[in-house]
């Protein structure tokens, strides 16, 4: 296992403190938590599982929004 330098360990530490928890990813995408927590479950939404939490990063959060925009038919 590779040793890491202080700079290192404080750019991990800065990735984990984007990471939304279940919460605050369902309050952005405007859903309850449950739903979240189906999404996650059947695989429909990227995420990052930190020990027994289910952590997401905001570009996913995006990537699921485009993925399911509908475009309006003119």
């Amino acid at each position: 296992m590779a040793i890491m330098n202080k700079n290192e360990t404080i750019k991990k530490e800065e990735k984990i403190k984007e990471l939304m928890s279940m919460s605050v990813a369902a309050e952005r995408l405007d859903i309850c938590y449950r739903t979240l927590q189906s999404l996650v479950y059947k695989r429909k939404i990227g995420f990052v599982k930190v020990g027994r939490h289910y952590k997401f990063r905001k570009e996913d959060i995006d990537k699921f929004i485009e993925k399911n925009y509908i475009k309006p038919i003119l």
